[in-house]
């Protein structure tokens, strides 16, 4: 797996007893691979994998790898705080068939630079899957430095880079500077979907949780933008661009819970102790759903 495209970050959806859906999850999992994205990763931040125990999250990946059967690569998160948990995770996503891993240094301490070596280290000596750095200073407190990425993409399984900037310009500018400290074929990808939004941010990777309940629009977008056609990506933003705008705005995880719902998806509410999004907001998601579809109702 090489971290190359649209790649999709579902939810994991929760019954009403707060166990994992896993009807709803394969259901999901199986619409996405019949999608446009390239890739889906689940138990990313959007999956709730911190809210997660070493078994749910083994069926949570075992699922999805099933329910897409071969059709996309699947990636599996196996960030944790602890490194023992991590590995542990790490083995798991490789026996239920992953492609790949993406990890962020989780800690209750923020780490350091020598520690988020070490644990990507260990994680490397543990398993032979390609492995994607995740940069999410905003919930992890450590903030990728290139010249840390560039050291341990000198590891053979460390392909991939997930990365976030303050805007559009700051992250081509680092796209700019980390590429002559990296292989050839190493993949920089943007996290933030407000950034893909601006539509001046191509990338080798778009990493999206809204894209898991939106593929076929993102990939309308992603193309314009790769292929430079700034009609398409102003017709695009000007419908998806608020949808997504109005999700961001709501509290993380819960947010896309109800645009899942909004969007048909049997996701459930988000486990504790995070709580719903209010429900006043689906009518809102629901109206701004209605003019995306309505605009692009040939699809």
């Amino acid at each position: 797996m090489d971290f190359t495209g649209l790649i999709a970050y579902p939810v994991t959806p929760f019954a009403a007893d707060g166990t994992v859906a896993v009807g709803a999850l394969t259901g999901l999992v199986d619409g996405l691979a019949a999608s446009r994205v390239d890739a889906i990763t689940v138990l990313g931040s959007s999956g709730s994998f911190a809210y997660l125990d070493r078994s749910e999250r083994s069926l949570v990946a075992r699922t999805a790898i099933g329910a897409v059967g071969g059709r996309l690569p699947v990636a599996v998160g196996i960030s944790s705080v602890g490194t023992r948990e991590v590995l542990d995770a790490a083995v798991d996503a490789q026996e239920a068939g992953a492609a790949g891993l993406v990890l962020s240094p989780v800690s209750y301490v923020p780490l350091t630079d020598d520690e988020v070596l070490a644990q990507v280290r260990a994680v490397c000596a543990a398993t032979d899957l390609p492995v994607c750095l995740y940069n999410n200073p905003g919930t992890t407190q450590f903030d990728y430095s290139l010249q840390v990425v560039a050291e341990l993409a000198a590891l053979p399984q460390v392909v991939a880079f997930k990365d976030t900037a303050a805007d559009a310009a700051t992250f081509n500018a680092r796209h700019a500077e980390l590429a002559p400290l990296v292989p050839g074929s190493f993949s920089h990808g943007v996290s933030g979907d407000l950034l893909m939004m601006t539509g001046e941010v191509a990338a080798d990777a778009w990493h999206s949780g809204p894209a898991a309940l939106l593929p076929d629009y993102y990939a309308r977008l992603r193309a314009a933008v790769l292929g430079k056609d700034q009609r398409e990506i102003d017709r695009v933003r000007h419908v998806l661009g608020p949808l997504v705008d109005h999700a961001a705005g709501l509290r993380k995880i819960s947010g896309l819970h109800l645009l899942a719902r909004a969007c048909g998806v049997a996701a459930g509410d988000p486990r504790p102790p995070l709580l719903p999004s209010p429900g006043s907001e689906l009518r809102e998601l629901g109206r701004l759903l209605d003019v995306l579809e309505s605009e692009f109702d040939d699809r």
